[in-house]
């Protein structure tokens, strides 16, 4: 399944990205978005953990990615990064479960289940196997590209 928020005629980067102290956009990503617009930006970024934190920014706004959809794509990536758990530790695996299941049925008793602590796992698990493999990275930028493609 291909999330695709809508093309909008503004194809403005949104504030999230340009103004760190209102958005806790990190620095770096701030100095590298510079004068891009939201599609070239959006195309030439190869960080998925920037692509998903801009998504999580504008989750549920007009256009945008639900936040479950957001949800699906970070697990998406984290199911990727499964291969570097050691064998037998099985919590990331049910971290992504417990935020997979949240997402497709949201609801107080699958929160409650999967808590913060899912979120964060899919999360972390995302980001640190992109930062120990930079081709995996690349890959998962894409990934959350083709699941959640902007324009």
């Amino acid at each position: 399944m291909t999330l695709r928020p809508e093309r909008r005629e503004d194809d403005k980067l949104p504030r999230c990205w340009h103004y760190s102290s209102e958005s806790h956009a990190c620095p770096e990503a701030v100095e590298w978005v510079g004068k891009r617009d939201l599609a070239t930006a959006w195309q030439d970024c190869e960080r998925a953990d920037w692509l998903l934190w801009l998504c999580g920014m504008m989750a549920d706004k007009d256009g945008w990615p639900s936040c479950p959809q957001v949800v699906l794509a970070a697990c998406a990536c984290a199911r990727r990064a499964l291969r570097f758990v050691p064998a037998g530790e099985d919590r990331p695996r049910l971290a992504i479960e417990a935020a997979e299941q949240w997402a497709f049925r949201p609801s107080d008793k699958a929160a409650a289940r999967a808590g913060e602590a899912a979120g964060e796992a899919a999360w972390t698990a995302a980001w640190t196997a992109g930062e120990a493999a930079r081709a995996e990275h690349r890959a998962m930028a894409e990934l959350i590209r083709s699941m959640l493609t902007r324009c």
